[in-house]
């Protein structure tokens, strides 16, 4: 008969508020508990689970690769049981949100499904933040942000509970011409971009000369201007417009690097309210993206 292993919620949570906050004193502060408590949870459940979780180099805190696999779990066991405890419960939504939305990825979809949100729950208010990817995550490691959606170089990063990934693809106006004799005009983000990256590693790795045409920081002001002939960009194929066309390696383009987008938020600090907005967020994002289960 097969042997089942059961994790305690109240071992995941000082798990996950561990990696959160990366220091055990203030776990044991925030869960009322002393700091002695909590190392002896974290070895309770690297008793339970047979392997180590954490590694400890002097004040720091690292995951090991069995405590990144755990942790995603962890988030989404955490995040049920908080969830059914609310409805069971009968909780009522309220407080404020402050959201992130990434600019260079499909900002329109996810700000119908917070919209959506926003009209179910109206004793909820909402600060909707949108900025590049990189200070979004920025501002939820400062705690500015409760929760936000980010485009990211890799997978899995801190504080992502879903992920799942996109391969950019070339795009240009439809009669936009291409003359190999002079330097590919570029239409991208700033600086810092993974887009941006991504197009500037791929041209550099063929040794083709590039210059960047046109740059904004909103993704149709660049939309604008592919479909405009100010030059040739990296697009997911959502953020496609009409009056574009795809280049390929045919037309002489290399594949592209895929790009990872994730929900990222801290377990700790979520309100019910945010937990309802996690729940709707990851249901519809199945539907609209595979996603994969975090590691970390």
């Amino acid at each position: 008969m097969r042997k089942f292993t059961n994790l305690q919620t109240d071992l995941l949570r000082t798990f996950v508020t561990v990696v959160d906050l990366r220091n055990y004193t203030d776990t044991g502060r925030l869960l009322g508990r002393t700091q002695p408590a909590v190392s002896l949870q974290i070895k309770r459940l690297e008793e339970v689970t047979g392997v180590r979780l954490i590694s400890r180099m002097g004040k720091r805190i690292e995951l090991t690769p069995d405590g990144q696999t755990l942790l995603g779990y962890a988030r989404e066991i955490l995040r049920l049981n908080d969830r059914a405890v609310a409805n069971l419960q009968q909780s009522s939504y309220s407080g404020t949100l402050r959201i992130g939305l990434p600019v260079d990825y499909s900002i329109g979809y996810f700000q119908s499904i917070i919209a959506a949100f926003s009209r179910e729950n109206p004793a909820v208010l909402l600060d909707v933040c949108c900025d590049r990817s990189p200070a979004l995550l920025s501002a939820l490691h400062t705690d500015a942000l409760d929760l936000t959606i980010a485009v990211a170089d890799s997978m899995p990063a801190p504080h992502v509970a879903v992920y799942w990934s996109e391969r950019p693809v070339w795009a240009c106006a439809r009669d936009f011409k291409i003359d190999p004799a002079t330097p590919l005009k570029l239409v991208a983000h700033p600086d810092g971009c993974f887009y941006r990256k991504r197009m500037i590693d791929a041209l550099d790795a063929e040794g083709r000369d590039w210059h960047v045409s046109f740059e904004s920081q909103g993704i149709s002001a660049l939309q604008r201007a592919v479909v405009d002939g100010m030059g040739v960009s990296a697009l997911t194929r959502k953020t496609l417009q009409p009056g574009m066309r795809l280049l390929t390696a045919s037309d002489g383009f290399p594949k592209l690097s895929k790009v990872y987008v994730g929900l990222f938020y801290k377990h700790v600090r979520m309100s019910e309210a945010a937990l309802k907005l996690i729940e709707k967020i990851t249901a519809d994002v199945s539907h609209y993206r595979l996603p994969t289960r975090t590691r970390a």
